[in-house]
């Protein structure tokens, strides 16, 4: 637990674990209280303001803590203290441009999600209403978002960790809170109730500011100090700093919008060809709320400990390569990226397990059908949470080595083989082609970017291989297990006759997975190995023989 970089991923894994799965927890009361089409409505909204949060930052968060980090390590503390201010005003420039873009563009987007089709349970008008309701959050999170980059260009995670679980509980408190009341109480409609759970990423980013406002009115005395150490230095043209800053900030913004630029693919042709192979309009639309909707929020929960990696290990590869320490930038680019696979790859090979029980744990409905095909779309759509987690953590890797530039060409590539895959594979295979299309295309992306690495780094693939052999191997006897426990299970207990029993179920069957899991890697030393102790087969051999 030496390692900077591993404390720092240690404290916003936590952190961003607890948030995604509160984000998870609050959308069985909600979905109860919305519908299947209140979820599509909610899911209409937040998917464009993600892009829009990602414009409307450019990036520059991430790229204020890869300047800081840099700008830190060669001792001018006046530099990067400059720069972030300049950079706060900036960022109330470009939220108030990305609201106000949001906001008009919001009617023609709506048209466009909706195909043109009338018998979808959503108008045209309740799309519009809901975009433009959430884009007031553009007002304050690109703000705030700025004094968390410089917060982790300063190594410290615990701001940036402690905002988002709050920013997170304060919204679902109002989603919950205000959806039940509107419907309720009030007596309102669902389409009410989905406006004013949008609404709330506006409330809730203003609680989280006011908590990143209290760590810097406590650290300020801090970095005061350090802005008085600062080493003599040539005086430095701001104009050439911001344009260094930007060329951060631009490709990272851009790598960052890669799961929402293949949702918007989703979004702008997930209907029309889904439509195109039969299915009533209804059912498509509910299938799209639990593809793009219920199933993102499940697999983000894994996805999320790849990016708590990510964000400290921008600055700290970046504060490497200024020391000229290549030996750290290779030790922690490869514990990188078997920490997110140890932890992602048996998570979502367990999901896709317990696919349709952990769909009615969370999502059950009461619609015939529903809950199968619920469980359909999670079976391989679970799988995307490796990917995703991968294409995090290698483009951080691109971006702390400064080769970010390579990323964007990769991405670009990838959107066309997106957008061909829906093309060609949803009205064969449905929404399990959707689910296919971005798996192909975050598989070009991840490809060319460890080529890439691999090329600038020098980094040995057997030193990352060897740990990664055993994380897919041990992760292959966890799925044996859980299958035997299934077997088992199915015999007396029927998880489609009452609710209650999924959860049972998953906790049985997830319980015994997660012991054979964990218990492999402890028997086997490979989680002491992943915290900086040598690992090879040759010590497994040497263990099996030993403990015969």
């Amino acid at each position: 637990m030496g390692n900077r970089f591993l404390k720092g991923a240690m404290i916003l894994s936590i952190s961003m674990f607890a948030t995604k799965f509160l984000g998870i927890l609050y959308v069985i009361p909600f979905q109860q209280l919305v519908g299947t089409s209140g979820m599509a409505l909610y899911n209409y909204a937040y998917t464009p303001y993600a892009l829009f949060i990602s414009l409307s930052t450019l990036g520059i968060p991430v790229g204020i803590a890869k300047f800081v980090s840099k700008y830190n390590a060669a001792g001018e503390y006046d530099t990067a203290r400059k720069m972030f201010r300049y950079a706060i005003w900036f960022m109330v420039g470009l939220g108030c441009l990305g609201f106000l873009t949001m906001y008009n563009l919001a009617p023609w987007y709506a048209q466009v999600v909706l195909a043109g089709q009338k018998e979808l349970a959503n108008s045209i008008e309740d799309v519009t209403m809901a975009i433009q309701t959430i884009s007031f959050a553009l007002l304050i999170i690109p703000v705030m978002a700025i004094f968390r980059g410089f917060f982790q260009g300063n190594q410290n995670m615990i701001p940036t960790s402690v905002s988002q679980f709050v920013e997170q509980v304060v919204r679902i408190i109002f989603i919950l809170a205000g959806s039940y009341y509107i419907i309720n109480i009030k007596g309102g409609s669902t389409k009410e109730a989905v406006g004013f759970s949008v609404f709330s990423a506006f409330l809730a980013g203003i609680t989280a500011f006011l908590i990143l406002y209290y760590y810097w009115i406590k650290n300020v005395k801090h970095y005061n100090k350090l802005l008085r150490k600062s080493v003599p230095h040539e005086p430095r043209n701001y104009g050439n700093l911001f344009t260094e800053l930007i060329s951060y900030a631009i490709p990272f913004a851009i790598l960052g919008l890669a799961t929402n630029l293949f949702q918007i693919v989703d979004q702008t042709t997930y209907n029309h060809y889904m439509l195109v192979s039969g299915l009533d309009g209804v059912i498509v639309e509910d299938s799209y709320g639990m593809y793009a909707g219920s199933l993102y929020k499940i697999i983000m929960i894994p996805v999320s400990f790849a990016i708590s990696f990510g964000q400290p290990l921008i600055p700290e590869l970046t504060h490497h390569l200024t020391a000229g320490n290549m030996k750290s930038v290779r030790k922690n680019l490869v514990l990188a990226i078997q920490l997110t696979c140890f932890i992602t790859v048996p998570a979502v090979v367990g999901m896709a397990l317990l696919s349709e029980p952990i769909y009615i744990m969370f999502f059950n409905s009461s619609t015939p059908g529903y809950n199968a095909m619920g469980g359909d779309i999670f079976r391989l759509g679970s799988l995307l949470g490796l990917f995703m987690a991968l294409y995090s953590i290698v483009t951080a890797i691109l971006q702390g080595i400064g080769k970010q530039w390579y990323g964007i060409i990769f991405l670009g590539v990838s959107l066309v083989i997106k957008y061909l895959g829906n093309v060609f594979l949803i009205p064969i295979f449905q929404t399990d082609g959707a689910t296919m299309a971005t798996m192909i295309a975050y598989t070009f992306c991840i490809t060319m970017s460890l080529i890439v690495i691999k090329r600038e780094t020098g980094f040995k693939v057997s030193q990352l291989l060897r740990r990664l052999v055993a994380i897919f191997v041990f992760t292959g006897i966890m799925a044996l297990f859980v299958i035997a426990v299934k077997f088992i299970l199915d015999l007396f207990m029927d998880y489609n006759a009452r609710h209650m029993l999924s959860y049972i179920y998953v906790a049985i069957a997830g319980f015994i997975g997660v012991l054979a899991y964990f218990g492999l890697a402890w028997y086997f030393d490979l989680i002491t190995a992943l915290f900086g102790m040598k690992f090879s087969p040759k010590q497994l051999k040497e263990r099996i023989l030993r403990r015969r």
